[in-house]
């Protein structure tokens, strides 16, 4: 353990409303969330940042801008992460919603920081909590996204993080693996760098909502998992194929592929080669889009209450 001037003081008043996404396990739906609440909390008028901890980059396919003059592929979040400087936001991608992008570079900062500070485990786990801190307060909200699978990554992310947010899918082997690899990294970092982590909840991520007794089983793996199944959010985000495959191809968030599904082109003018079937979004994005507002309410308001308390 490092002794504390060996890493810059962080404000953590400043990190008590940032939010990281995170499961042990991909494909639960953890960008999706992250993109969404960040998207949904901007589009209502909150100032948000959002925060890509993650080699993949997927956050740039879910708001568009993969591929573009913005996507550096976190070159300028790694160099941050290497000098300690503060972070410089890619600024209003949507009305309110900046971001910080991510990408292969990002990928690669775990060995950038085992290199630059050796033998400082500490400081190394840091790094983001120290570039993060000092912009933090201009966010009414500040959600990170973190690398599945990826250890040195997630603890990055859960380390500057107030709250951890965790989807998960229905199965069995989902919440014990996925879930069960997180919640030791929780534990790890509350006991290293960050007293002030607490897990907020999971949630249910692409499952039928009527599927009672798949919830039901659902609920018993994770309390035998977590030891308790107060955790789990009473929202469920139903499953919604179509949705989420408009939702990247047309790099839209939900609540955006809902407005857009109103301009629909009617069946007839596809049929007479007036409108291209491209330009069709899936009318389930509002049934969605529901469960994602919904779900974004009740993550707030729990917060609130947990810093009430």
């Amino acid at each position: 353990m490092l002794d504390d001037d060996e890493t810059p003081p962080i404000d953590r008043e400043a990190l008590s409303n940032t939010y990281v996404i995170a499961n042990g396990k991909g494909g639960v739906g953890k960008t999706t969330l992250a993109s969404n609440l960040a998207g949904l909390v901007a589009a209502d008028g909150g100032s948000v940042l959002l925060v890509d901890v993650n080699g993949q980059g997927n956050v740039g396919r879910d708001l568009g801008y993969r591929g573009t003059e913005v996507d550096d592929e976190g070159a300028a979040f790694y160099e941050a992460l290497r000098t300690g400087k503060a972070l410089e936001p890619v600024r209003d991608v949507r009305t309110g919603l900046d971001v910080i992008v991510g990408g292969q570079h990002i990928g690669a900062a775990p060995d950038m920081l085992a290199a630059t500070f050796r033998m400082q485990q500490h400081r190394q786990a840091l790094a983001l909590a120290v570039c993060l801190a000092p912009i933090a307060r201009a966010y009414d909200l500040v959600v990170l996204d973190s690398a599945p699978e990826n250890p040195p990554l997630q603890q990055l992310a859960l380390s500057a993080a107030r709250w951890m947010v965790a989807p998960t899918r229905s199965d069995k082997a989902s919440i014990n693996d996925g879930l069960g690899s997180i919640s030791r990294q929780v534990q790890l970092v509350r006991r290293s760098v960050n007293p002030d982590l607490e897990l907020l909840g999971v949630v249910l991520y692409a499952t039928g909502s009527a599927s009672k007794q798949i919830h039901r089983n659902a609920r018993a793996w994770i309390a035998e998992e977590l030891g308790a199944d107060a955790y789990l959010f009473d929202t469920i985000v139903r499953y919604a194929e179509a949705v989420g495959q408009d939702a990247r191809s047309h790099g839209r968030l939900i609540h955006e592929l809902e407005e857009a599904a109103a301009s629909n082109p009617k069946f007839w003018d596809l049929r007479a080669g007036r409108a291209a079937a491209g330009t069709v979004v899936s009318a389930t994005s509002a049934s969605v889009a529901e469960d994602f507002a919904t779900l974004a309410r009740e993550i707030l308001t729990r917060a609130a209450e947990g810093d009430a308390a």
